[in-house]
């Protein structure tokens, strides 16, 4: 990744300063969330508060982004969920809706057990662009393991067919992703499942989903991993170069991995996204990743840093 060593973008002067505009790879509409996930680094490692994003402050997220990057804001996922399950958020389909309004590529993550009909509804109507149904194992028992939540497998399976039934009344364009997390855990299950979903009749593709150790600061789930990938001696990241993620309170990470808010670049609700976009921590960060020094606190224990 040369580009990243000697980014193109960058001002002459001061590599890292970027000319280019940055595109916002998700927003937290809350980090609450009734799952215990085995392979989510929240269950266990996350401390910050929890809470719900005020619709004002979104609206100024979406605004901006659609002002600072017009050619992007429609092509990219733009994904309203980072470390919460978002169909908790009372007010969700407003969320989804003011930014498919403005011509944003909303997408989401979601757990079909959340799918009972008002808020399938709800959801269908705010008039996303892409869902992932994330619907792990093959039975109760396999779900629990995975999810944490005891006797929900075939709710979660009667949700998603009914939400699949609805969106084909509805005759909805909404691209509906199934998947499953691909580890251990789950490897009977994706070999006895996949067919099945892939050939639903409103499924537009099944995805087996890469496990991801997150920021590496997650213990538990990174045992799960087995073999951690090989780094390189140069190490390089894509992150700090193209995207943000604003968490529910309005801080702003460089990264979706970053569970815990370890790197915080700073907050829009005082800041505009452009402001912090090329701000004295992103700079540092970038410089981090120039001088092959990489130390923050978020980034120092990552397995994807490699060329």
């Amino acid at each position: 990744m040369d580009a990243l060593r000697s980014p193109a973008a960058a001002t002459p002067a001061d590599p890292t300063v970027l000319d280019t505009p940055f595109a916002v790879f998700n927003i937290e509409l809350t980090n609450r969330c009734p799952f215990r996930c085995v392979m989510c680094a929240r269950t266990v490692n996350m401390t910050r508060p929890q809470g719900l994003m005020d619709f004002g402050l979104f609206r100024k997220v979406i605004d901006e982004y659609v002002q600072e990057n017009p050619k992007q804001a429609p092509q990219a996922d733009c994904w309203l969920h980072h470390f919460g399950e978002s169909l908790v958020h009372p007010d969700f389909d407003r969320f989804i809706a003011y930014a498919s309004a403005r011509g944003v590529f909303t997408a989401l993550s979601l757990n079909p057990l959340m799918l009972k009909r008002p808020t399938a509804l709800a959801l269908l109507r705010a008039r996303p662009a892409k869902l992932y149904l994330s619907i792990d194992g093959h039975d109760d028992a396999s779900f629990e393991r995975i999810r944490g939540i005891a006797g929900a497998y075939d709710a979660s399976v009667r949700n998603l067919l009914d939400f699949l039934e609805l969106k084909k009344s509805f005759k909805s364009n909404v691209q509906v992703i199934v998947s499953m997390i691909s580890f251990g855990l789950n490897s009977d299950s994706i070999g006895r499942m996949r067919d099945y979903w892939s050939n639903l009749d409103g499924v537009d593709a099944f995805f087996a989903k890469e496990f991801v150790t997150w920021d590496g600061n997650a213990p538990d789930v990174s045992r799960l991993a087995g073999d951690r990938p090989q780094q390189q001696d140069h190490v390089t990241c894509q992150f700090p170069w193209s995207r943000l993620t604003v968490t529910w309170d309005g801080d702003v990470v460089p990264c979706c991995y970053d569970h815990d808010k370890r790197y915080v670049l700073g907050n829009v609700a005082r800041q505009s996204l452009k402001e912090i976009w090329n701000g004295r921590p992103m700079r540092s960060l970038r410089r981090e990743f120039l001088d092959n020094r990489v130390s923050n606190p978020l980034c120092r224990n990552c397995d994807y840093l490699r060329a």
